[in-house]
């Protein structure tokens, strides 16, 4: 059986802490609040091995939002209360973190909180969207709709994603290749043809000269490039962290010819999929602005869609509002006008983001094909000139000796 950490408070106000072995968070919560004691923290205990540490985001990943989502959804909808429908989640997720999410969801609600606060107070772990929803669904009492809402807008966000992580994987191996050879070339290959040309006493081509260096500097200064190569990627990820940088590099990114409409599409898919799915629920359009200004994946248009709140304050149609980001399809702005004169803002946007995510799966297609051949280009030409160094001086003296 698992084991579970607490904290308890006895009925003098003292507070202790342990482990308990129980089969599930229920049976170990019961089993505490039998001695009159007031549970403060119950979760999963997971140990103190490296293993166990929390490394990398907090967030948790895609597929576990969808399964908290359709699973609350079916055991809502199917008259469970939410206690027990938590507590056979807990025992369905296989995550560590989703595993502890869900513990200290369970915790909040019998320590009295309501399911909003209780979701509220993981806000580390859950995005935005997922936490303004269930509070909207809780208070207009559908919440098996909001969270059935919610697992779809996560699954089409988690294919969006994968799509262009795998259109991707092709030319990252391609690089990976290119500087495997290249590296591999002017350690290994070049050195020796280096020693068989000096042992000949031959006149050596400009080009020959050059690479031989690189390659002996690449051999007996190794450990420096290797440092200077990790303080570039060091500086370089800071530089993107940073809100300053990352705003930079985000808009250089829209600028690239064939990169900048992919991320355009992108941002115009999620936008118009995050908005409609907000609105659907019953969230007023400035919240729903604010909430999916943080879910773009690029941080110059969410900054731009964040500042257009302003106008919305003053007065604004969203369809005026955004019209100021420029970056975001001149269609974005007609379908939102259409939507709000309409009065049906939230489906509009829906079929747009259909539409949108086709754009994007396009744009991908597009990006990848040009990708593929340009990084067999790059290899081909490393390659040429590596070899034509080492075979140049071979070559000159065969002719000299005809």
């Amino acid at each position: 059986m698992p084991n579970f950490k607490y904290e308890v408070i006895d009925s003098n106000g003292r507070m202790s802490k342990g482990i308990i072995e129980a089969s599930s968070i229920a049976d170990a919560s019961k089993m505490l609040r039998s001695d009159g004691k007031f549970v403060s923290s119950l979760a999963a205990d997971t140990g103190t091995s490296i293993l166990n540490m929390n490394i990398g985001s907090p967030k948790l990943k895609n597929k576990d939002l969808l399964l908290i989502c359709r699973q609350l959804s079916s055991l809502i909808g199917a008259g469970i209360t939410i206690i027990r429908a938590l507590d056979m989640l807990y025992q369905q997720i296989t995550s560590r973190k989703g595993k502890e999410v869900i513990g200290s969801i369970y915790e909040g609600i019998q320590a009295g909180k309501t399911l909003s606060e209780a979701f509220r107070d993981q806000k580390k772990a859950l995005p935005d969207i997922m936490i303004s929803m269930i509070s909207a669904g809780e208070e207009s009492g559908r919440l098996d709709e909001v969270m059935s809402r919610l697992a779809m807008h996560f699954e089409k966000e988690a294919k969006l994603k994968n799509k262009v992580a795998a259109a991707m994987i092709y030319p990252v191996i391609l690089a990976i290749v290119t500087f495997s050879i290249t590296i591999g070339l002017m350690l290994f290959v070049v050195p020796r043809f280096a020693m068989t040309l000096a042992s000949l006493d031959a006149e050596l081509p400009a080009l020959t000269k050059t690479v031989m260096g690189i390659s002996n500097s690449l051999v007996d200064y190794w450990y420096v490039y290797a440092g200077l190569f990790a303080a570039i990627a060091f500086f370089f990820r800071a530089f993107k962290k940073s809100d300053k940088g990352g705003i930079m590099w985000d808009r250089f990114k829209l600028k690239v010819p064939i990169l900048g409409k992919t991320v355009k599409a992108t941002s115009a898919a999620r936008f118009t999929r995050t908005m409609s799915t907000l609105l659907r629920s019953g969230i007023n359009v400035l919240e729903s602005m604010e909430i999916t200004s943080r879910t773009l994946g690029n941080r110059f248009l969410e900054k731009k869609l964040y500042e257009s709140r302003n106008d919305i304050r003053k007065g604004s149609s969203v369809s005026r509002s955004i019209r100021g980001i420029s970056e975001f399809p001149p269609m974005i702005y007609a379908m939102t006008a259409i939507g709000e004169e309409s009065g049906t803002l939230d489906s509009i946007l829906d079929k747009a983001a259909d539409y949108f995510e086709e754009e994007a799966d396009a744009a991908t297609a597009k990006l990848t094909a040009a990708l593929e051949p340009l990084m067999i280009i790059i290899m081909a030409v490393v390659v040429f000139i590596i070899i034509g160094a080492c075979g140049a001086p071979i070559l000159t003296m065969t002719g000299s000796i005809l």
